[in-house]
This record gives C-alpha cells, structure tokens and sequence, in this order.
C-alpha cells in the first residue's frame, strides 16, 4: 500500500467518502458504519474495526464527532482523496 493503509482503513473511508461527510454536521454513525464493515468482512470482527478507525484517527483522515452515538467524518478532504485515488478508487477534484 502506498500510503500505508490497509484494506479495512481504505473501505472506511471510501464509505464515509461516498456518503458525504465531509464536515462536523455531516457524520457518520459508528454503529451503522461497524454493520457495513462487519458484512464486508465478516471473518475480521469488530477488534479490527476499531484498530482500523483508530488508525485513520491517528492519522488525521477523520475525526470523531462525540455524542450520544459516536459519528466519524472526513476532516482532510484531500489526504483522504490522494489515498483513494492512489489505490484506483474514483474521486472527484477539486474538493
């Protein structure tokens, strides 16, 4: 991988890309997002979600917006679209 994330990571953010949220009003929530994952990766767990957000977190690609649910969106627009881009995902630019 090129920039060092992994498959887990790059299909987080691609949902949470595909899906807008792009800004603190615009989230993600985690429950919903850790389904999806779960279907797409049914023999990795949860553990692993977690891994996976904590990883994009770490490394500046989303933040978490803290509330009665935890909701997660894309804080640096484009770090997130170079990694997707640079992996074959489409993107759009000049966002």
């Amino acid at each position: 991988m090129s920039c060092g994330l992994s498959e887990e990571t790059l299909f987080i953010l691609k949902r949470l890309y595909t899906s807008r949220c792009l800004s603190s009003n615009e989230g993600y929530h985690s429950k919903k997002l850790n389904k999806i994952y779960l279907k797409k990766f049914p023999d990795r767990g949860h553990l692993s979600f977690k891994k996976a957000i904590k990883k994009l977190l770490n490394e500046g690609y989303i933040t978490k917006i803290s509330k009665k649910e935890d909701k997660y969106y894309i804080s640096h627009i484009p770090k997130a679209s170079f990694a997707l881009s640079g992996h074959g995902y489409i993107t759009t630019k000049g966002l």
